[in-house]
């Protein structure tokens, strides 16, 4: 089983002539132009002549890139085979049939042969995401991604599927937001966290080598460029696996390639992704990152149309609990009060309100059900002490839900509680 690493959460794996492509994103900023690469990658969508398979984990788009996939000439497409995650909506399997994809297969929970001694074992996790493990007759590796487990009785399920590891394939930063510009503390705390998630799925799972990736990008804009200082780098994962875990780490850099079970120049490669983010930040964040302020006028429209599917996205007794959210405008320096009822314009300063953040992140929120989960993936917001950040997040929390075709009710706040006593004691990725 041979790795040709692409980029972040990109490779190729490759199995007796069977090439199977994951998570393409070949490069442009993503999440609202909140991040950007930090080394290029040098593949094109031209180079995957010969690939068989794609196999995308979830639909962020530094997995599920729109302009990779319409970049792979519509020839190459008809003769690639799309693997999914089976979902209630089909978002993702629909919109891949439409660009013309050969065929889709949206996977069971269970071994799927793909021909020549290879299968496939994909699984889904929580807010979309979804694992993969690849099986051979002597070769196991384990995607896991974004799938922040932590919790010992979900890995010794999945170590009970997978069998003994040889690879193990996991993100090693922090990536959405983490404090404020003033509170590096807790950027600090997450990366430290995010090292003893890695630790602990090593010492769960005890995969013979731990390939680090997924984190290869950086917080390009102006409104988030801080949260660049405390993450964790290549050289930082390897020395805390080597010291807490007895698997191998393993860095690829981008266009390296490497058999599963072989030896790999892991230092040359951090070197190289260290000296790339060194020079990214030294050039300051995206120069052309000035955006255009939306009109109060049009906000208001926005507002009442987003109110009018909230009103279809979660039940009255639910939308009744919810408080007035104190947002606060970047641009226009003003506070604004968000309600049932609608926006009016308020008299908060922006260290009283509950989120802080620019019209067109507040725009992007009304207009698109998944405006919420971009926001705190791109990190571009504050989050002022004194207020409470959640009365702005349950307004869209619940199109985010919807989105995926499950349903918001009595469930939903007992699976939310659950979740955040989860979380609380350390089990589970917020």
């Amino acid at each position: 089983v041979r790795i040709r690493f692409i980029g972040h959460a990109c490779f190729v794996l490759e199995h007796a002539g069977i090439r199977i492509l994951s998570d393409p994103w070949f490069g442009g900023r993503v999440f609202q132009d909140g991040w950007d690469l930090y080394s290029p990658v040098t593949e094109g969508a031209d180079s995957l002549v010969g690939v068989d398979y794609l196999w995308i984990s979830h639909e962020h788009p530094d997995h599920f890139h729109i302009p990779t996939l319409r970049a792979i000439e519509p020839d190459r497409r008809s003769t690639m085979t799309v693997l999914f995650q089976q979902t209630i909506d089909r978002r993702v399997v629909e919109f891949c049939q439409g660009l013309g994809f050969g065929q889709i297969v949206e996977l069971a929970p269970a071994w799927t042969p793909l021909g020549k001694g290879l299968d496939v074992y994909c699984a889904s996790h929580t807010e979309g995401n979804s694992w993969i493990a690849f099986r051979t007759e002597d070769k196991a590796l384990l995607n896991l991604n974004d799938c922040g487990m932590r919790n010992l009785k979900e890995l010794s399920e999945v170590k009970k599927i997978v069998g003994e590891l040889d690879m193990l394939m996991t993100q090693f930063s922090y990536a959405n937001w983490q404090g404020n510009p003033d509170q590096p503390e807790l950027r600090v705390s997450a990366a430290i966290d995010k090292l003893e998630m890695v630790a602990f799925q090593c010492q769960s799972l005890e995969p013979k080598q731990v390939v680090l990736f997924a984190s290869q990008m950086y917080f390009c804009h102006k409104e988030n460029f801080f949260m660049n200082d405390e993450v964790n780098l290549p050289s930082t994962a390897v020395s805390s696996i080597s010291e807490n875990t007895e698997s191998k780490p393993i860095v690829l850099y981008n266009g390296e390639s490497m058999d599963v079970g072989s030896q790999h120049a892991t230092t040359a490669s951090c070197e190289r992704y260290e000296q790339d983010l060194q020079n990214v930040l030294a050039s300051g964040p995206w120069q052309d990152s000035h955006t255009e302020s939306v009109s109060i006028s049009r906000l208001e429209h926005e507002v009442e149309t987003f109110l009018g599917r909230l009103s279809k996205d979660a039940p009255w007794y639910l939308r009744y609990l919810l408080r007035p959210a104190k947002v606060f405008l970047w641009d226009y320096g003003h506070s604004f009060s968000l309600a049932r009822t609608g926006i009016k314009r308020s008299e908060w300063k922006e260290s009283e309100c509950d989120v802080a953040l620019h019209s067109e992140s507040f725009l992007f929120c009304l207009e698109h059900r998944y405006g919420l989960d971009t926001l705190g993936v791109s990190g571009r917001m504050h989050k002022p002490v004194v207020g409470d950040y959640r009365n702005f997040y349950r307004y869209f929390r619940f199109g985010t839900i919807a989105m995926r075709g499950k349903p918001v009710g009595l469930r939903y706040i007992y699976k939310s509680v659950a979740n955040a006593i989860l979380v609380q004691l350390g089990r589970r990725e917020n």
